[in-house]
């Protein structure tokens, strides 16, 4: 019988800062029910410090490296190989090193596609609207393409930004915050209505009630001013806090290179939106 005990495997979120992270939290719960014995340590660096990321996971033996705003798409430069989906979306949040090489992949587009699916909404067929031109744009921009969605619009104040997610993703249109068209999901990718914009909205109820659901990527406060207006509004709500829970099961995925079950995410997640 083999009683040789396993070296607990590494891994680690990279940012700029993270001290409210949950991501060590959902991933010590994941990797536990598991059984698997691993470390999650955050990892807080300067844009001029990034590169320096690898170094640190040759050092350390860290395995996988998730990678939050603002550092994905720098992250995306310093990759030897990039995964198909990474390279469309053109930003990486999951980092593999496998044989001296580093890998890039991005699971956001996974967890955005997935937190509708729990919530019963379809995304195939409809005309979803996104708010704000960022980089967290991207992976919901591909998400709701590959899983599809009939028409993609993304408004923002941002020309340059918009001209660039043009380029990129020639199958969406762009329009001015100011020029929402009615659809049937609005999305929030703004940091407005985070901590410490609490209370804020990037548009009022005359542009949400225009659409039966809405969702915001921002999960700190759980229900933002957002999705506030728009319960009042009648229209069905669903909080940020499940696709970085299951984008964070869509990593484990690849670190560990198996099939995973995403429920396995529901638990954490609700303990986690009990604390908000």
């Amino acid at each position: 019988m083999n009683t040789e005990k396993k070296e607990p495997l590494h891994f680690g979120v990279l940012g700029n800062q993270l001290g409210h992270s949950l991501s060590p939290e959902i991933h010590e719960d994941l990797l536990r029910q598991q059984k698997i014995s691993g470390t999650y340590k955050k990892y807080e660096m300067s844009e001029n410090e990034v590169p320096r990321i690898l170094e640190v996971m040759r050092d350390e033996h860290i395995l996988g490296m998730n990678v939050t705003m603002p550092y994905k798409e720098v992250v995306y430069q310093l990759m030897d190989v990039l995964d198909p989906h990474a390279e469309k979306i053109g930003a990486v949040n999951t980092v593999l090193m496998k044989d001296g090489k580093f890998y890039g992949y991005n699971t956001d587009y996974i967890g955005a596609v997935s937190m509708f699916h729990k919530a019963g909404i379809t995304l195939a067929g409809k005309e979803i609207v996104i708010l704000g031109s960022g980089g967290a744009a991207r992976g919901l921009i591909y998400g709701f393409h590959t899983d599809g969605a009939a028409k993609i619009t993304v408004a923002a104040r941002n020309e340059k930004a918009l001209d660039y997610l043009q380029e990129r993703f020639p199958y969406i249109k762009t329009c001015k915050l100011t020029n929402v068209p009615a659809g049937d999901i609005l999305v929030n990718t703004t940091p407005l209505g985070m901590h410490p914009h609490v209370g804020e909205s990037p548009v009022d109820a005359a542009v949400i009630r225009q659409f039966k659901a809405a969702s915001d990527i921002v999960y700190n406060p759980l229900i933002t001013e957002f999705l506030r207006i728009a319960k009042e509004e009648g229209l069905q709500i669903v909080t940020g806090l499940m696709m970085l829970v299951d984008q964070a099961i869509g990593s484990e995925e690849i670190w560990l290179g198996k099939k995973l079950d995403y429920n396995m995410g529901n638990r954490i997640h609700d303990e986690l939106a009990r604390k908000f």
